[in-house]
């Protein structure tokens, strides 16, 4: 009898059964992936979010982007079809407040032209830069901030917010239907990594109370808040070929170094996507989530001055980049790359090439954080005191018109107007409590393999992300905030804190919502295991 070598008989095995993308029932549940990115950086000067005055962009640092991935599984009308999209911006306008938005545009230009996929198989993700153009459909800016767009541009071209949303849907609409048309066979693989991003911005004072942000350097300050998850969850995608196509990084924080700058930016992401991109090939793609981090940024609150000396000592700001901004970008690119460039060979050794796949979409009941008739009055009073501070500066804006000449001159009485606005909306709230008690919202699991990714629309504090991952049955649990416009969903620890955002005025759900959110959500994982 002839004895083959082991090496010799795999080598034989592989050449009269090729792979095939059939599982070993016999059926065909092979993975097809495509890729596609949307550059959705306006031509002329738009509004910038992410803070109470407003900023008129003033260039741009890098563009703005939406990356999107396409993933199928099966055949024929009934196979299972997930399409992820991944922007540059603070939040995805969904209907919660207003009617147009962003996240159905989007929806709408991409079934008329695929028909076979479904509204509630396309999600979309914010990273939460706070350098990203501002998405509303509200008729005018004098709504959102007190004073007309002409006046904030002295008459020069610029585009509302409400034109952003057709220009961008129009842009990702496109991206996503290239990435189907251009889906192929591929593989996945699963990693775990870390990387310190995100940390806890809320300090705990000795008398009870919390702030958000502030000097640590005090006899008040007693300790942070809460918990800080490092985790860096990934899942790389190959093509037949087991070539890197692109990876999906998942990591809890938002993404806002660059947070009060007048240019556009994707902040770190943008710096990561280089760096990446320089070691694992020009056409690889990077898909960023944002993990439960409403209580997170990337702002180191004790240590900073330590930090920013090793930024320098590391070279981090070199050619002009500066501490504490670009360098701090830059290093926090470089931890997140070092750690997907790791494990790039592991991964590439670990490829599966059938996973199970499985998506649903709920609309889930949540109830709203009831609100006091103390509350209401605290949030009056504030409201009076910057309607009177607004008052003074319209009235000033008024008697002297050329003040319009002065650059950024519209940042006070910006600030002034959203504050009023922020305490006249908690009583607006407090009626439509009365009638509307609970509020849904989208809730998307998808199972990939060993793998689930759970989103929710909130700026979702971690102890919540931490409750789904601990009792998730996956081996890795991705959770993805920002899918919607939804507003920070506090705990109740961080309520009884006080600080920004566990306020009234910052929370539509409060923390009985946010266990029925974590509850609803390991419902729907569990029935995938």
């Amino acid at each position: 009898m002839i004895r083959l070598k082991q090496p010799f008989l795999i080598l034989l095995l592989s050449l009269i059964i090729p792979f095939n993308g059939f599982s070993q029932s016999g059926k065909s549940n092979a993975l097809k992936i495509g890729w596609a990115s949307a550059d959705i950086t306006p031509d002329m000067p738009v509004l910038v979010a992410g803070q109470f005055y407003a900023r008129l962009s003033e260039g741009v640092m890098d563009p703005v982007t939406a990356t999107i991935l396409a993933l199928e599984s099966g055949e024929g009308e009934n196979s299972e079809k997930t399409i992820w999209i991944s922007c540059d911006l603070v939040g995805i306008s969904d209907g919660m407040r207003t009617t147009a938005n962003l996240r159905d545009e989007i929806r709408n230009r991409v079934i008329k032209t695929i028909p076979s996929i479904r509204p509630a198989q396309i999600i979309v993700n914010a990273t939460h830069t706070h350098a990203a153009p501002y998405v509303a459909s509200t008729a005018t800016v004098e709504d959102i901030y007190g004073v007309s767009l002409e006046q904030m541009t002295d008459g020069k071209p610029a585009l509302p917010p409400a034109n952003y949303i057709p220009f961008a849907a129009d842009k990702i609409a496109g991206g996503v239907i290239s990435a189907w048309e251009n889906r192929k066979p591929g593989g996945m693989s699963l990693g775990l990594g870390h990387a310190v991003v995100g940390l806890n911005r809320l300090q705990a004072l000795k008398h009870g109370k919390s702030r958000m942000y502030g000097n640590t350097n005090s006899p008040e300050f007693s300790h942070i808040e809460g918990h800080e998850d490092h985790s860096l969850n990934l899942m790389y995608f190959w093509d037949m070929n087991k070539q890197l196509t692109g990876v999906i990084i998942n990591i809890a924080s938002p993404s806002q170094v660059s947070e009060h700058s007048y240019k556009l930016s994707a902040d770190f992401w943008h710096d990561t996507k280089v760096a990446l991109r320089k070691s694992l090939g020009k056409s690889v793609y990077v898909l960023a989530q944002a993990s439960a981090a409403g209580d997170q940024s990337p702002h180191v609150m004790v240590g900073s001055k330590a930090e920013e000396r090793m930024q320098h000592l590391l070279g981090y700001d070199e050619e002009g980049t500066g501490r504490g901004s670009l360098g701090q970008r830059k290093q926090i690119a470089k931890r997140i790359a070092d750690e997907v460039i790791d494990l790039f060979p592991v991964m590439k050794a670990n490829i599966e090439w059938s996973p199970e796949f499985k998506h649903e979409m709920k609309l889930v009941p949540l109830s709203r954080r009831l609100l006091s008739k103390e509350d209401v009055a605290e949030a009056t009073k504030e409201a009076k005191t910057w309607q009177a501070e607004y008052e003074k500066l319209k009235a000033e804006l008024r008697d002297n018109p050329s003040i319009i000449k002065t650059p950024r001159w519209y940042k006070d009485i910006t600030i002034s107007y959203s504050k009023l606005r922020r305490g006249l909306v908690v009583s607006e709230r407090y009626e439509l409590e009365k009638v509307q008690p609970k509020m849904p919202i989208e809730v998307h699991v998808v199972r990939i393999g060993d793998a689930v990714f759970a989103t929710n629309p909130f700026e979702l504090y971690l102890d919540y992300g931490m409750q789904m991952k601990a009792q998730s049955p996956a081996i890795q649990t991705f959770i993805v905030q920002l899918t919607g416009s939804g507003s920070y969903l506090p705990t109740k620890r961080s309520i009884e804190g006080g600080a920004y955002g566990a306020v009234p005025a910052s929370t539509l759900i409060g923390p009985k919502g946010g266990d029925e959110l974590v509850a609803e959500t390991l419902s729907i994982i569990n029935t995938m295991w």
